[in-house]
């Protein structure tokens, strides 16, 4: 239609452009029925960028992300191929304002369901010119986070709002009981049973240091001297700059351990440990200190690992007993 110069664009490119339907059908290349199909589809994808749009606005500020999917579309094609019933992940590998993620939580909060997803966006940097950058945003991905976080707080409210309301209307009226209350009760669980929570991974280096294996060059300096300074910076492996999370996350990544498990942190004898998995599939500890009554405390978690630091152990003696300790218990020691 376009090469026939049967669409013709506006100069201001956020118009609809207009078809010529009534020249297709007068050249008789398609019938009544497909010329107005393409008429109409064009006016509803025009209007549902407008709402997509119109929708991100309402979040999180006028013209802070151009041009965004629209939740709705996605909200169906996700219904077609996944079930309220299965474990499904969707992926959506160019995330933008994380519009796939809003529709998946939507559609859990409106069926009951059990679908996650995988947002990946590159951290492409705002224009400092732009309104997204004014608003605070320096790049894609921290608008797509805020975009997950303020729907995740819409959905909530409004499933428990929906669902109160309905309740309420059965207080008000008994007739009304048999006619509401098996949808308003469902609205309720699924309320209650809604997980809008999500973690935020950003690809880096290796939380452990590495060996700095570059030749010394002898006419350059102290060859001694810098030898023993990659030496004692290797005491402490871990990079001054990480967090104790980061190393968890690390160590269950190295450990084929998926990254959605739940983390958990717990005390021992007043030290911090981070437990992995609905049933303590790995007990990891990174706290100064370690001491055998320690390990034994650990031990009665019943982790099928225990991931201690090197520079956790008080010393040498208790790393040793620690081995023990875990072994008679059943437990694997990885040290990191």
């Amino acid at each position: 239609m376009i090469d026939n110069g049967l669409v013709v664009f506006r100069e201001d490119h956020t118009e609809p452009p207009i078809r010529k339907s009534y020249l297709v059908r007068k050249m008789g290349r398609l019938s009544d029925e497909e010329s107005i199909g393409k008429q109409v589809m064009g006016t509803y994808f025009y209007r549902s960028a407008l709402q997509a749009t119109n929708e991100v606005a309402d979040l999180l500020g006028p013209r802070v992300f151009d041009y965004p999917k629209d939740r709705e579309i996605l909200m169906r094609l996700i219904g077609y191929m996944t079930s309220a019933q299965n474990n499904d992940i969707i992926l959506d590998f160019f995330s933008g304002s994380a519009t796939t993620a809003h529709a998946v939580m939507q559609l859990n909060a409106e069926d009951g369901g059990n679908r996650r997803y995988i947002m990946v966006q590159l951290p492409e940097l705002c224009d400092e010119k732009s309104e997204t950058f004014k608003a605070g945003y320096k790049n894609i991905c921290e608008i797509g986070k805020e975009r997950i976080k303020r729907a995740n707080l819409k959905i909530w409210n409004d499933c428990f709002s929906s669902a109160a309301l309905d309740l309420g209307m059965i207080l008000l009226d008994k007739e009304l009981e048999d006619e509401m209350g098996e949808s308003a009760e469902k609205k309720m669980d699924n309320a209650e049973s809604l997980d809008v929570g999500f973690r935020v991974f950003k690809l880096d280096s290796s939380n452990l240091k590495t060996w700095d294996a570059a030749p010394i060059d002898p006419q350059a300096g102290d060859v001694i001297g810098e030898l023993a300074n990659r030496m004692n910076a290797m005491i402490h492996r871990v990079k001054p700059d990480r967090s104790d999370l980061d190393m968890v996350f690390e160590v269950m990544l190295k450990l084929g351990v998926p990254l959605d498990f739940p983390v958990s942190e717990v005390s021992i004898n007043g030290k911090t440990a981070y437990s992995v998995g609905e049933d303590c599939l790995l007990l990891v500890c990174l706290t100064p200190d370690i001491q055998p009554e320690d390990v034994e405390q650990m031990a009665e978690y019943a982790p099928a690992k225990a991931v201690i630091s090197r520079d956790s152990f008080a010393d040498d003696t208790a790393m040793a007993n620690a081995w023990y300790i875990l072994r008679d218990r059943g437990v694997d020691l990885k040290l990191v």
